[in-house]
């Protein structure tokens, strides 16, 4: 049993017995994020007036945890000044990341409930492009003027460091705001109180534009370990910063959406149970559809070949076999080289290197599964001519499906595509298509069919 399931008929017993003290008492000792996993056994009733007991600060942290619907679905039963404590607690990205997902009618009465500072906040960081730096990035970060003192930069992280999202990653800026240089909390705790910030700063700051992909980001701080990344305008000027922990939600929606890709879907706009049924079945019968299209080329050239399938059946009893093979080393290549170009490990100016590896990699597996198949072919048909084609056959076809994974997902990027849409079933698609004519070409001069 999870350990907070243990809690939940004790605060549903506190909830029905009016006992806000003691539900108080226990959810105060206890992290957001534990919150939310006992919030979630609870009744929405329950749920609200589990939030009423909070103060203000942990009621903003936990609800930033909830997922988009869950969120939606309390916002219903909050009173208007409740609404409005939540959003002025919640962080600048944390609040557009709600009202990003909630429909257009309701995000405008929500705005209202905000002073107008705020408001135009808001409106501002919903109007970056979807999926860019801007539109993740929160406006709490620590500025610092390049001709501060140290002893002034400390006064001011104490005076505004309470307010923002990290204090230990400073920046840099003149009097135009524009990012001149990085400064961590550690060195300006270890410099000299009469040291100008210009001389203790980093200059050679990575950042990004707030038009930039947030997966450029997430590349970024995965790289460099970064704690926090600038997010700068057109005119080089601070106006947010990415944090880790934003990066860490950005590279999990990132491979789901790969995911969905490389499985042949479109990207759900809402959670498994969320999305209605329609909804979750269109999102899988497109691709299928196209790739079902696709596949009646290989039924077309069966026909072609049916001369040749007629005068010696047993032709036919390996063609799966055959496809099969060609089919999985294709799939196995293409996700490890998609994978590779995700991670950085792999550019499209090493795909030469690529190639003589992979041709390697088929070769010798190649070499092993048409082997077997051979053995398989002369045991149950006890004929080695048609074990040596079936052995021929299934070492060029897993040659050419490997090579085939390996390359679409390269021929993809230079195209400037996503390479994650080289799917599994239509890589086995391209494979079911040129293993049948290997296989029957290869037949028809071993075995002068």
């Amino acid at each position: 049993m999870k350990w907070y399931k243990i809690f939940t008929p004790e605060l549903k017993e506190l909830i029905d017995s009016k006992n806000f003290k003691g539900l108080s008492s226990i959810l105060r000792e206890l992290h957001p994020a534990d919150i939310v996993d006992i919030i979630r056994e609870l009744e929405p009733t329950e749920k609200v007036i589990a939030f009423r007991v909070l103060d203000k600060t942990k009621i903003a942290e936990t609800f930033s945890l909830l997922h988009p619907e869950e969120e939606e679905e309390l916002l219903r039963y909050f009173t208007e000044q409740r609404v409005k404590e939540i959003l002025l607690e919640m962080s600048p990205d944390d609040r557009t990341q709600l009202l990003d997902e909630l429909p257009a009618s309701v995000v405008k009465k929500h705005l209202k409930l905000l002073p107008k500072e705020e408001r135009d906040e808001a409106n501002i960081l919903l109007n970056y492009p979807p999926q860019s730096a801007g539109r993740v990035m929160t406006t709490e970060y620590v500025d610092l003027k390049t001709e501060m003192s140290v002893s002034e930069a400390l006064e001011h992280i104490k005076k505004t460091g309470p307010d923002r999202e990290t204090i230990y990653t400073c920046y840099a800026i003149d009097e135009k705001r524009i990012l001149c240089g990085v400064v961590s909390l550690k060195d300006i705790i270890l410099a000299e109180s009469d040291q100008k910030i210009s001389k203790i700063m980093n200059e050679n700051v990575y950042k990004v534009n707030t038009t930039d992909d947030q997966e450029e980001a997430a590349k970024a701080i995965q790289k460099y370990d970064f704690l926090s990344l600038p997010v700068v305008d057109s005119e080089n000027r601070l106006v947010g910063i990415i944090t880790v922990d934003d990066i860490l939600d950005i590279v999990q929606e990132e491979v789901t959406e790969d995911f969905h890709k490389m499985a042949a879907m479109q990207l759900p706009e809402e959670k498994y149970f969320h999305a209605g049924f329609f909804k979750h079945v269109s999102g899988r019968v497109i691709w299928l559809f196209v790739l079902i299209l696709a596949a009646t080329i290989s039924g077309k050239l069966l026909q072609k070949y049916s001369l040749s399938l007629s005068s010696m059946i047993v032709l036919a009893y390996f063609i799966p076999m055959l496809l099969g093979a060609g089919g999985n080393i294709g799939a196995q290549s293409s996700t490890l080289v998609i994978r590779a170009l995700a991670t950085g490990e792999l550019t499209l100016r090493q795909w030469a290197k690529v190639l003589r590896k992979e041709v390697c990699a088929g070769a010798l597996i190649g070499t092993v599964l048409g082997f077997t198949a051979f053995i398989i072919a002369v045991i149950f048909l006890r004929d080695t001519m048609i074990g040596i084609t079936v052995g021929v056959s299934v070492a060029t076809v897993v040659l050419v499906g490997n090579l085939a994974g390996a390359i679409t997902p390269l021929i993809f990027r230079y195209l400037r595509l996503d390479p994650a849409i080289v799917s599994a079933p239509l890589i086995t698609t391209i494979i079911d298509v040129t293993g049948i004519i290997i296989y029957f070409e290869i037949a028809r001069r071993m075995l002068n069919v």
